[in-house]
């Protein structure tokens, strides 16, 4: 779906985007390539999302995923498993889903935390994912209407993939990564490309 070899990467997503469907279609695709995920989220979604998603995986890639809640403690849970960081190799996947709240500023020691994890990058591939918010200064160089949170520090250090709704489109996004955009839909089973 998305290119993740690159570089460490922020998805930033304009809220009412489904981001959890996002973040499954990354996860099942990395599944179905081999690869071993990690995926640390704030909240769980649905089981029902889940299962649609990932529900027609056999139990030997399955046995690939590793899942974390980590509700406010995102250091502890890292610490916690910070021996199985140290394992992982180029093609496996650490995804955090929501690295600061959905709302307000990230909280400096996100921040500090997410500079930390990308000298990770070495070995692994990293996604962070979290909502982005309105320009309301009308300001932002890059002539959009959203900004992602983290500011500088993390615009440095992270590949920006930025997810927005298309207006009168309810079950499309448009994605864009640097100059190319895509265009993908919604549907029970995940996000498929339609351009």
């Amino acid at each position: 779906m998305i290119d993740l070899g690159l570089e460490p990467t922020h998805i930033s997503v304009e809220p009412g985007s489904k981001s959890d469907s996002i973040v499954l279609t990354i996860i099942l695709e990395a599944l179905k390539d081999g690869g071993k995920v990690i995926w640390m989220t704030r909240e769980l979604p649905d089981q029902r999302r889940i299962i649609d998603i990932l529900g027609n995986l056999n139990d030997t890639k399955l046995a690939n995923l590793i899942v974390l809640e980590f509700k406010e403690n995102l250091s502890g849970k890292l610490e916690e498993i910070k021996s199985i960081l140290d394992s992982k190799n180029k093609e496996d996947l650490l995804i955090i889903e929501n690295w600061c709240e959905k709302y307000g500023r990230a909280k400096s020691k996100e921040i500090v935390l997410m500079k930390e994890l990308e000298q990770y990058f070495n070995k692994f591939r990293i996604v962070i994912t979290s909502y982005s918010y309105e320009d309301a200064s009308g300001m932002n160089k890059d002539n959009q209407k959203f900004i992602s949170r983290g500011g500088r520090i993390i615009q440095d250090l992270f590949r920006i993939i930025w997810i927005t709704k298309i207006d009168g489109l309810n079950q499309k996004i448009l994605i864009r990564d640097g100059e190319n955009e895509f265009i993908a839909e919604s549907t029970k089973t995940g996000y498929k490309f339609i351009n």
